[in-house]
């Protein structure tokens, strides 16, 4: 009797565990259940775009810029006010245009090296030992601009409120003109923007630019860092 039960009982468990088995089956087999499943939990891909303050895709920005530049010329100190026109082609990407304008000054070490050569020249007219120094400084620059935004983000204030921000690569390549001739110029950088609202934003900008000045008896070639705040607005 006892054998009996347990026969009963692996055939009801194998005939249980068919049904559950053909359930399975038809499930994956069954496209409209499984389209109705698929609805309750979608596989979305989200994009970036999905979490940015603004869409800036196919608008302009337009930015105005001072930067403070670092390097260069032994004896020079430049200062550069400029306009950035970016156009965001999608919020991942955008192209653009820099035009600067640098305000020069003489570094403590070239003030130095004038009075000195302009004190020999008083005392000494015919045959100075001591004359005064080739400055080669930058007077504009264009470029063509790339760049990149792969960060986007938020920050908490608390009371005060959420900042939006996003942080992006930039390159650039063009040429600028020095107190000695034209020659072309590239960089590369980073930058930090800043949203006020969702028109305006503030970008912090380093870049590393390379060039080649010509001197009277040599050809330099210069690296310099460039630092900058911009403020843009989306048009």
């Amino acid at each position: 009797m006892k054998s009996l039960s347990l026969i009963v009982a692996l055939l009801l468990s194998s005939v249980s565990y068919a049904q559950v088995e053909q359930e399975i089956d038809s499930f994956g087999g069954n496209e409209a259940l499984y389209i109705k499943a698929k609805a309750l939990n979608p596989e979305v891909e989200n994009e970036v775009i999905q979490n940015r303050f603004t869409n800036r895709t196919n608008r302009f920005e337009v930015a105005p810029e001072f930067a403070g530049v670092f390097g260069g010329d032994a004896y020079n100190h430049t200062n550069n006010v400029g306009m950035n026109v970016h156009y965001h082609i999608n919020p991942a990407w955008s192209v653009g245009l820099k035009y600067s304008y640098s305000f020069n000054t003489l570094t403590p070490e070239g003030k130095a090296m004038v009075a000195k050569a302009s004190e020999e020249a008083a005392t000494n007219p015919k045959d100075p030992k001591y004359l005064y120094p080739q400055v080669v400084y930058p007077k504009t620059e264009t470029m063509g601009l790339v760049n990149w935004y792969p960060i986007v983000g938020k920050l908490s204030f608390g009371k005060w409120g959420v900042a939006h921000f996003d942080t992006y690569l930039t390159a650039g390549y063009g040429s600028m003109e020095l107190s000695s001739g034209s020659t072309p110029a590239a960089m590369m950088g980073l930058g930090f923007g800043f949203w006020v609202n969702s028109n305006v934003t503030t970008r912090l900008e380093y870049r590393a630019q390379q060039y080649k000045a010509e001197y009277y008896d040599k050809t330099e070639n210069m690296l310099t860092n460039t630092a900058s705040v911009q403020m843009g607005w989306m048009l």
